[in-house]
């Protein structure tokens, strides 16, 4: 899939309008939807997102952690049907546009044959274009408006970004993962850390996340993780490490069988629903008990998966 950043090919196009941040059950009917009408036509898909939360600069300290990396929005919009994603830059100046003036830019960089948007799409200077105005500029200017309802739970809830936010800060990674509709990982490099893990008998792999990157709850989880394509089991701390404090966020993986050797090698981690909280043992010896309950939890999700 061809990313879009300066210069745009143009030609016709059906645009899928939103800002994908995890690419969710939600986001992939929008994008279905588009799909369906590019294929009939011969024409190509092209998904215009943001590129960063447009919170990062309207109120940084509100700006939530993403769902997905930059890569991995890619690889997921590849997969569920889009031929280009076209990245708008955010800046101050872009959330001064006038929502008028934000499609007459749309209908300027290609020969615009349809739109699809969610049925709660915002655009333009203090989020004024909706979904009527985008229906209104379709019929003056010929072109088709595919709004998408909403995406529901079996439950009725709603399939959104900040609903799977809010089960990953309470550690229920299954439960984001059933509105995401794919796994949700975590990937990055091992780099060395302080080596704590080996004082006390149990080493771990320190895996650099993405700072970007939205964190499950602080604690411990049970894991799946790739590393150079052999997948192995693994227990993994996600916080401040209270026992024996690092001083900031760390991602640790502790392997279950054998100590293979990690450092450089990119992973990724797919967790399961949170074991435990964090929690500041009292001593070494402590901390240790539980580290060993924690690794036959681990084991317990594996046989029950």
């Amino acid at each position: 899939m061809q990313v879009i950043r300066n210069r745009e090919p143009g030609g016709e196009r059906v645009l899928a309008l939103g800002t994908f941040d995890g690419v969710h059950l939600g986001h992939r009917k929008l994008l279905e939807v588009g799909r369906e009408y590019a294929s009939r036509r011969g024409i190509l898909l092209r998904a215009c997102s943001f590129d960063r939360h447009p919170l990062e600069i309207l109120c940084p300290e509100k700006a939530p952690r993403l769902l997905s990396t930059l890569r991995e929005k890619t690889l997921l919009m590849a997969r569920y049907g889009a031929d280009e994603l076209q990245l708008i830059p955010f800046t101050r100046e872009t959330a001064d546009v006038e929502p008028e003036e934000f499609l007459r830019m749309l209908r300027q960089r290609v020969t615009l044959r349809a739109v699809t948007a969610g049925w709660n799409y915002t655009f333009g200077r203090g989020g004024k274009g909706n979904a009527q105005m985008l229906l209104e500029d379709g019929r003056t200017y010929g072109y088709e408006v595919l709004i998408v309802p909403p995406v529901k739970t079996a439950a009725g809830e709603i399939v959104s970004s900040t609903a799977i936010r809010a089960r990953l800060q309470s550690g229920d990674v299954e439960g984001a993962e059933s509105m995401l509709g794919h796994a949700y990982e975590l990937s990055g490099r091992v780099e060395q850390g302080k080596q704590l893990g080996h004082l006390i008998g149990v080493p771990t792999a320190n895996v650099q996340i993405d700072s970007s990157k939205q964190l499950p709850a602080f604690g411990v989880y049970p894991c799946l993780m790739n590393a150079g394509g052999e997948e192995r089991l693994a227990a993994v701390n996600i916080g401040m490490q209270p026992t024996l404090p690092s001083g900031k966020v760390t991602v640790e993986a502790h392997v279950l069988d054998g100590n293979p050797e990690l450092y450089g090698q990119h992973v990724r981690l797919r967790p399961g629903n949170r074991i435990r909280p964090e929690k500041k043992f009292g001593s070494v010896e402590e901390l240790t008990e539980q580290i060993q309950r924690d690794t036959e939890a681990v084991r317990k999700w594996r046989r029950m998966a």
